[in-house]
């Protein structure tokens, strides 16, 4: 059987390794989106391949900003697709008032939306 009847009779499966970011490189993504400003940490959630969840507060003038990391999967908080940071804009009572993705990160990279 020659290379293009085998390739032919079984379809080539194409095994990825994923890049997951760990919990420095995500630290280091707040930063740069909070421009170095002070925040608290919320939830942090991770499990046998490391983080999944992060969530941070910064509070500002006229309410607070929440953002929040997630690993791209299926996990008790919540699934996301993609794996990224989001920030949802707070008032002073603690309402969402609006929200944006801010971060992706594919094929090993960040990127700042």
């Amino acid at each position: 059987m020659s290379a293009e009847q085998i390739s032919k009779a079984q379809p080539a499966t194409e095994t990825r390794f994923e890049t997951i970011p760990t919990r420095e490189e995500v630290l280091v993504v707040f930063k740069r989106l909070l421009n170095g400003a002070e925040f608290l940490e919320g939830r942090t959630r991770a499990d046998e391949k490391g983080l999944y969840l992060w969530e941070v507060k910064v509070k500002k003038e006229g309410g607070e900003d929440e953002y929040s990391y997630m690993r791209k999967g299926r996990y008790p908080e919540g699934e996301a697709k993609r794996t990224a940071i989001h920030v949802t804009y707070c008032d002073t009572d603690g309402m969402p008032t609006g929200g944006e993705s801010v971060a992706l990160f594919e094929n090993g990279e960040w990127e700042i939306l």
